[in-house]
């Protein structure tokens, strides 16, 4: 049995999120998979299910504190299963599931998914940090998302030996052929800038809408989300005069590719490094779509090049950031090189066939380059 323990997992939606049930729905075909995760919501009770073959244990929650969910009875799952399975895999950062590793036998294979440091919660960063290194101590290999993060992490560069870098990735055929004719949004303007995310604090939101601000010319955005910041940027767009659609909810996953297959471009302008990836550049990348994100020190600037699938931009400069959208909104030149040159990295680096052959051969020993 293979074990993938996460905070939240499908329907809830995030970067990590979507990782897992990638992971999960590959791996089921060669053994059974269960996700171990954590209500989203107060929530009395544990519940299981089985979705898609994958069996998910989503346990009794108080809620979440400090963006961490916060459940007692996770641990007892977490020591009941863990005894059953051949396979851990944790999904960091995720305390709760740090934690509980302390009580996971070292015999067991373990693996753990590193997808960013803890950024925003500095107090209790050092405390977990401490407990994150017992982990990786005992893990038999450690995943990143690319080389930059490991440079980025002080952690994980105490761990290089045990680690294999493997992109995060999705499936491209998925996207290119479900079936989204059937999807309608109300007052979708045409050739927009797309914003797509969650409102949180490290996303950049802020910076994005005092670029909007600055453009001259008319262009049309739509931003998608919801999240803590939600009333801010509620009252701080409807301020506005510019043309910007505001879709304050979290969509279905064939709203977004639908979104994402009918923009301009995307902008991706997260301000700290809590963004270490950014799986939604891939999601505009296989469909041909340029992505301006901004010059991180984790893998975000990496998964789309600057000037070669995208414009990468400093964190926090509206006025670069109101520039670069411009430019490529106006430069058909650059934009159908942009384009080609997005689609063209999305094939090279980041097909879920390639990067499910690199899981494959760290879980089950094959060597076959």
């Amino acid at each position: 049995m293979i074990l993938q323990i996460n905070k939240m997992y499908d329907p809830d939606i995030g970067g990590v999120e979507t990782v897992v049930k990638e992971y999960s729905n590959y791996l089921k075909q060669f053994d059974d998979v269960v996700v171990l995760c954590v209500s989203k919501n107060f929530s009395l009770k544990t519940t299981v299910e089985v979705k898609n073959g994958i069996t998910i244990y989503r346990c009794a929650s108080f809620g979440t504190f400090m963006s961490m969910p916060v459940s007692i009875v996770f641990f007892f799952y977490l020591f009941i299963l863990s005894k059953k399975a051949d396979y851990l895999h944790f999904h960091e950062p995720f305390p709760l599931g740090t934690l509980g590793s302390l009580f996971i036998p070292k015999n067991k294979k373990i693996f753990v998914t590193w997808h960013s440091d803890i950024i925003k919660q500095k107090r209790i960063k050092s405390f977990f940090e401490y407990f994150q290194k017992k982990l990786c101590k005992k893990a038999t290999k450690i995943i990143s998302t690319s080389d930059r993060l490991v440079e980025f992490s002080g952690l994980l560069k105490q761990f290089r030996n045990k680690i294999t870098t493997i992109p995060l990735s999705i499936d491209k055929e998925e996207y290119l052929n479900e079936d989204i004719s059937d999807i309608t949004i109300k007052n979708l303007p045409k050739d927009y800038v797309l914003f797509l995310g969650r409102f949180s604090y490290y996303k950049g939101i802020f910076i994005l809408l005092d670029a909007i601000e600055t453009i001259t010319q008319d262009i049309s955005f739509v931003i998608v989300g919801d999240g803590e910041l939600s009333n801010e940027i509620n009252q701080k767009i409807n301020k506005s005069k510019k043309n910007i659609l505001l879709i304050n909810r979290f969509v279905t996953d064939k709203e977004k590719k639908f979104l994402l297959k009918n923009s301009k471009f995307m902008v991706f302008p997260s301000i700290y490094s809590s963004e270490a990836f950014g799986i939604l550049q891939l999601e505009s990348m296989v469909f041909g779509k340029p992505v301006i994100n901004t010059n991180l020190p984790t893998g975000v600037p990496w998964v789309s090049l600057n000037n070669i699938s995208g414009i990468t931009v400093e964190p926090f400069d509206s006025i670069g950031l109101a520039k670069s959208i411009e430019e490529l909104y106006y430069n058909d030149e650059l934009y159908a090189k942009l384009s080609s040159g997005a689609l063209e990295r999305f094939n090279e680096n980041f097909v879920v066939e390639k990067t499910n052959k690199q899981l494959y051969n760290l879980y089950f020993g094959e060597n076959d380059d």
